[in-house]
């Protein structure tokens, strides 16, 4: 493996990893003060769950967006 290669290999994990871990830290976050809000006002809870649920599907799409990069990328290093 020559040094480009092993850079596109790096980049690689950089992309999958880095996406990955901001949106398990997000997701955690969001979920966590969501359920603190629903705690604490129990009548709004659907209105709470709704844009729970969206914000999720966003940062899940972020993580599906890393994985797509690495994937490319790693088809340069194969090919």
């Amino acid at each position: 493996m020559d040094g480009t290669a092993a850079g596109i290999a790096l980049g690689a994990a950089i992309a999958i990893a880095g996406p990955a871990m901001a949106a398990a830290i997000g997701q955690g976050m969001a979920a966590s003060k969501a359920f603190e809000s629903m705690a604490r006002q129990p009548e709004s809870a659907n209105k709470i769950q709704a844009a729970l649920l969206l914000s999720l599907a966003l940062m899940e799409a972020l993580g599906i967006y890393g994985l797509l990069i690495a994937i490319l990328l790693q088809g340069k290093v194969v090919g």
